[in-house]
C-alpha cells in the first residue's frame, strides 16, 4: 500500500501540473473552442495488483465516459463519479491484455474524442524449469531426481511464469557451476543451458528469476539432491578435438582422465599430408577431461590436420581405470584468428551497403548474388578502360575497424578471376580513415592463378604489416587493366 501511495503522489503531482499548464491562460476562451487531448501517464505494462494512470487533458468537455474492463478498478474514486474525473488510477488484479477507453463530447458538437489505451498485465513471478534433454550412457528420470552416469549432460530450460527477464542458475557439481545474474542481455542468452556432470555425487539445482521491468520480485526454485551422478563403467567418449589460440591441441573427453605412461608414441598427428612432431602430451591441469597436446611447430589455421590414437599401450584411461578407445584420422578443429573487420560488411552479406566506389574510380562496382564464395553476395569489379583505376573501398561510417599502433596484421580474401582479366596483379590496401592516411598495400600477382574458380589468397606468408598509428581503418581493392574479378570474405587479422 505504501508503494501505491508514493506512486499516486508522484503521478498525481505530474498530471496536476500538466493539466494546469494546459488550461492556464485559457479561462476566458474556455467556452469558445474545444481541444481534445488524453494521455496515459503510467506504465502500459504492469504487474498484477499494480495500477496505471490515465488523464483527460481536453478543453470544453460536456460529457466524459471512462470504460474499463471488469478486471480493472479505479482506486482514487473517493465517492466521485468517474465522469467528473480528469485523472484516474486503474488497478488490475488479473493478468492479460486489457483496454481502457475514453469518450468525450464537447461544446463544439463537431469535435469528438474516442481513444483506447492498451494495458499489459503480467502475473507474479513463479520460478520453474524443465529438463529438455539428457545425454548420457545411462539415465533414469523421475519427478524428484535424475540418476545419470558421470560425464553426462543435461539441457535445462527456464519455464517460469510471469515473464521474468532476469535469471540466475546454480549447478553445484556441474559445468558450468553457475550462470546468469549479470545483465538483461546476458541473462536472456541462458534461458536454455546445457550442464555437464563429470563427478559422482548428489547435487542440488537452483533457479532464481525476477523481472527488471516492470519490476517483479525474485522467486527461487531449489531442488535438493535433484541430480544423482553414479559411476560410469563405459569408456570415456571423445567429444571433439580443438586447437587453442596458443596452438595447443585439446582432446576433449566427457569424463576425467589419467595417463599411465608416455602418450606421445601412441599419437599420430598429420598436417597437410605430413606427420607433425608432438613435443608433449599431458592431462590439462584445470580440467582433467582434457588432454593437452603441444606440437614442435605451430599449425596454421589454413592447414588440414587429423589425429589418431593407438590404445594398445593402455596409456590413456579414465580415473577408474577404464581405457579410452582408439580412434583414427579424427579432424582437428584448428584455431582461426578473429576477423578484425566486420564479417557481414567484408563478406558483402549486407549487399555492399558498407562499400562504395572510390572518388577516382573508373569502372563498374556492383554487389551480386550471381557468384559468392560463401553466403549470398560477393563484390564484382570491372575495369572498362586500360590505365584507369578501378577502385572500391569500405570507407563508410560503421564499416571501419580499429587498429593500434605496433599491432601486426595481415589480410586474407577470396577472389574469382574471369578469363577476360588482363592485369598482372591487383592491390588490396589497408588504409586509415583520417589524414595523413597511414596504411599499406598487399600487391597480389595473379598471372599464374587459375580462372573461373574461387581461390583463397592469404598474405600472411608474404607480408605482415606493423600498424604505424592508432585509429580507424578500412580496406580497398584496385587494379587498372580491363577485365572482371569477384571478391568475397575479406579478413583482416593478427597473424598466428
Amino acid at each position: 500500500m505504501k508503494i501505491h501511495i508514493k506512486k499516486i503522489l508522484i503521478i498525481g503531482l505530474f498530471l496536476v501540473n500538466l493539466i494546469a499548464c494546459e488550461k492556464e491562460g485559457t479561462i476566458d476562451e474556455y467556452n469558445d473552442f474545444s481541444d481534445p487531448a488524453a494521455t496515459a501517464s503510467g506504465d502500459m505494462t504492469i504487474q498484477r495488483g499494480d495500477f496505471t494512470s490515465f488523464a483527460d487533458l481536453s478543453k470544453g468537455v460536456t460529457k466524459r465516459t471512462w470504460t474499463l474492463p471488469e478486471t480493472g478498478s479505479i482506486i482514487n474514486l473517493e465517492g466521485r463519479d468517474p465522469s467528473d474525473m480528469e485523472l484516474i488510477h486503474v488497478q488490475f488484479d488479473v493478468p492479460g491484455q486489457f483496454e481502457v477507453n475514453l469518450k468525450d463530447e464537447f461544446k463544439d458538437s463537431s469535435v469528438k474524442l474516442d481513444t483506447t489505451f492498451n494495458v499489459t498485465v503480467l502475473d507474479y513471478i513463479k520460478t520453474n524449469f524443465e529438463v529438455v534433454s539428457i545425454d548420457a550412457g545411462f539415465y533414469e528420470q523421475t519427478p524428484t531426481q535424475i540418476n545419470m552416469y558421470e560425464g553426462g549432460t543435461i539441457n535445462f530450460k527456464d519455464t517460469s511464469l510471469g515473464n521474468p527477464n532476469r535469471r540466475k542458475w546454480l549447478f553445484p557439481g556441474g559445468d558450468p557451476s553457475s550462470a546468469g545474474g549479470i545483465s538483461f542481455e546476458d541473462d536472456k542468452k541462458i534461458k536454455n543451458i546445457t550442464v555437464s556432470y563429470p563427478t559422482i555425487g548428489n547435487y542440488d539445482v537452483s533457479l532464481v528469476t525476477w523481472r527488471q521491468y516492470p519490476e517483479g520480485e525474485k522467486d527461487t526454485l531449489h531442488l535438493k539432491d535433484y541430480i544423482n551422478i553414479i559411476k560410469n563403467i563405459d569408456p570415456p567418449t571423445l567429444t571433439e578435438i580443438t586447437e587453442s589460440d596458443a596452438g595447443v591441441i585439446h582432446l576433449n573427453y566427457n569424463l576425467p582422465l589419467k595417463l599411465t605412461g608416455d602418450l606421445i608414441p601412441y599419437l599420430e598427428l598429420i598436417v597437410d599430408g605430413f606427420e607433425a612432431e608432438i613435443s608433449s602430451a599431458a592431462i590439462n591441469t584445470d580440467d582433467s577431461r582434457i588432454v593437452d597436446i603441444t606440437t614442435t611447430e605451430n599449425i596454421k589455421s589454413s592447414s588440414v590436420a587429423t589425429l589418431s590414437y593407438d590404445n594398445s599401450g593402455g596409456v590413456l584411461m579414465r580415473v577408474n581405470d577404464v581405457a579410452a578407445e582408439a580412434f583414427t584420422n579424427q579432424s582437428v578443429g584448428l584455431y582461426v584468428p578473429s576477423n578484425l573487420a566486420d564479417s557481414n560488411i567484408y563478406g558483402f552479406e549486407d549487399g555492399g551497403a558498407g562499400w562504395l566506389a572510390a572518388t577516382d574510380n573508373i569502372g563498374e562496382i556492383s554487389f551480386t548474388d550471381e557468384k559468392a564464395a560463401s553466403g549470398n553476395y560477393s563484390m564484382r569489379m570491372e575495369a572498362t578502360e586500360d590505365a584507369k583505376w578501378t577502385r572500391s573501398w569500405s570507407w563508410k561510417e560503421g564499416s571501419e575497424f580499429a587498429l593500434k599502433a605496433g599491432q601486426k596484421v595481415t589480410i586474407e580474401f577470396k577472389v574469382w578471376i574471369d578469363p577476360s582479366y588482363t592485369d598482372a596483379s591487383f592491390g588490396p590496401w589497408i588504409t586509415a580513415t583520417e589524414a595523413p592516411y597511414p596504411g599499406t598495400q598487399f600487391w597480389t600477382g595473379i598471372s599464374d592463378l587459375p580462372r573461373g574458380e574461387w581461390i583463397t589468397i592469404n598474405k600472411e606468408a608474404a607480408k605482415i604489416w606493423t600498424v604505424s598509428a592508432t585509429g580507424n581503418y578500412f580496406v580497398a581493392f584496385r587494379f587498372q587493366k580491363k577485365g572482371v574479378i569477384y571478391i568475397d570474405d575479406v579478413k583482416v587479422y593478427i597473424p598466428e
